[in-house]
């Protein structure tokens, strides 16, 4: 018998299960979206602020820079005179802030502070306390040494884009220090004041003299710089040439020579062509004058140079009496006027042994009066003669070579008398402002010098100096006995030009360094 099979029929549930399921996948869809997106929305604003951000940072960082480039140009345009004729202006100096807009439709900008220095700030770890002094109109002026001319700038220049808002940078500051080019090299040229007289210097008549004419006695030049006509440079071949007689015709220019060729007594003092300066021996020799012992301008031999005893005539330059318009004359140089050249008229020939002072470029380290027992030393005008073997004792000093590898020396400085044989060291008198004097040599410590060269580890403020302890040789007033030169005394060091000796000059080339960001 054969069964019939009953028609399967489904459950009358099994279609809501499968909605049911269907629900639930699109619920979770829909949850892990709204997950998704609230997760993705704060980075998508992130990213953009971090965008913008980084944006301005750029855009600041590139203003700051542009400030700095306005400001170096500005310095640089703070110049007077034309063509070849142009020099630093340092009252057109810009004291600042200087500000300004990188672009006029954009809100990129800058504004940056300016401070000048006498020295280098990158080595000093507090230099914004002895900047120099700024004026709008007026210029830089250092209140420590009277100095208007600036060595260094450091400027501190700050970028922005716009007002600073959410997602933007503040602004970006980049400092850098500029050097200035610059230069301390003394320009010889002075006047040649005679003793006794207080207002009487030599004088060529005009600016424009032409050879021949005899030098007189005029009332001194007060102007600064003083009238051309009584400005004389005392060359290292010991001529006496009036610096503005140089011109591009005649380049050498006109130097003081006796009338005569031999010099004879009652000769005029004339104004001849200078021998060129490197040519030895000097042709005539009667353009060499030597500054003597007593402060005398003495005439020289044919043979002076070359005998090895220095022998000169006994002719010195004199006049018959100290009144304006009397002629410069050749007379006996006993009893001859004595002259004061002014230290820029030069050191002549002078070197090591003797030791030139940087400031009083004309005037070197003297025992004074020849006596060692004197109670100071003084900066007296550079001895001469044209054999240099045969220069006084009392202005040649010796002190150690400095080693070719170091910077300094320590070590006695001494001067031989030759009148009494004996050995005389530089003796520091062991207090600030001090008198030095001379005194047997004991090997004490008064009398250990530190002696610094020129060599390229040291800021110039340090080369060139003399030390003993923590004192710079270096030069005070004159003293009263003595009223016409410096005084010798120990300073507090400051890398002035007065505690320098036997230097050489310091040029700076104008460069940008030391830029980073703050």
């Amino acid at each position: 018998m054969t069964r019939l099979r009953r028609p399967v029929r489904s459950h009358p549930f099994d279609g809501a299960d499968d909605e049911r399921g269907s629900m639930a996948i699109l619920l979770m869809v829909m949850l892990v979206g709204l997950m998704l997106s609230a997760l993705l929305v704060p980075m998508i604003i992130t990213q953009d602020r971090t965008t913008r951000f980084d944006s301005t940072r750029v855009q600041a960082l590139d203003a700051a820079q542009a400030g700095i480039d306005v400001t170096v140009g500005t310095i640089r345009g703070s110049v007077t005179g034309a063509g070849t004729a142009v020099i630093g202006d340092s009252s057109k100096l810009p004291c600042g802030p200087v500000s300004g807009v990188v672009n006029s439709n954009g809100p990129a900008a800058y504004s940056v502070v300016v401070e000048y220095f006498t020295f280098d700030p990158v080595n000093e770890p507090y230099p914004s306390s002895n900047t120099m002094k700024c004026v709008n109109g007026y210029g830089t002026f250092d209140p420590g040494t009277g100095t208007t001319t600036p060595a260094f700038a450091r400027f501190s220049s700050t970028g922005t884009v716009g007002t600073a808002t959410n997602g933007s940078t503040a602004g970006r500051t980049i400092t850098a220090t500029y050097t200035f080019r610059t230069s301390n090299v003394n320009i010889l040229g002075g006047v040649v004041q005679i003793a006794g007289s207080g207002s009487l210097c030599m004088d060529a008549g005009s600016a424009g003299a032409p050879a021949g004419t005899a030098v007189t006695l005029q009332p001194c030049s007060s102007s600064s710089p003083p009238a051309a006509q009584q400005v004389f440079a005392y060359r290292t071949n010991l001529s006496l040439q009036l610096v503005s007689s140089i011109t591009a015709a005649n380049p050498a220019g006109l130097c003081l020579n006796s009338a005569h060729l031999p010099a004879l007594t009652g000769d005029a003092v004339v104004l001849s062509q200078c021998s060129p300066l490197l040519t030895q021996p000097v042709v005539p020799y009667t353009q060499q004058w030597s500054y003597n012992d007593n402060g005398q301008y003495q005439a020289a031999l044919p043979t002076s140079a070359t005998t090895g005893l220095g022998v000169l005539p006994d002719l010195c330059m004199n006049t018959a009496v100290q009144s304006a318009g009397q002629a410069v004359v050749l007379s006996s140089c006993s009893g001859a006027a004595n002259w004061i050249p002014s230290p820029s008229v030069g050191p002549g020939a002078a070197a090591l042994p003797q030791w030139v002072n940087y400031n009083e470029f004309g005037r070197c380290l003297d025992v004074t009066n020849q006596d060692p027992n004197h109670s100071f030393l003084i900066d007296y005008p550079c001895k001469q003669n044209p054999y240099p073997g045969a220069v006084k004792w009392n202005q040649l000093f010796t002190a150690l070579p400095i080693p070719p590898d170091q910077a300094s020396v320590t070590g006695p400085i001494y001067t031989n008398d030759t009148a009494n044989g004996q050995r005389y060291c530089l003796t520091s008198p062991g207090s600030l402002n001090g008198y030095v004097t001379v005194q047997s040599c004991t090997g004490g410590a008064l009398q250990s010098w530190t002696v610094y060269g020129g060599s390229s580890s040291l800021n110039y403020s340090t080369k060139y100096t003399v030390v003993n302890g923590t004192m710079c040789l270096g030069l005070s007033a004159p003293n009263a006995e003595i009223p016409a030169w410096s005084t010798i005394d120990v300073e507090t060091c400051a890398g002035t030009t007065d505690q320098k000796w036997n230097a050489v000059p310091n040029v700076l080339t104008s460069t940008l360094k030391n830029i980073r960001e703050h």
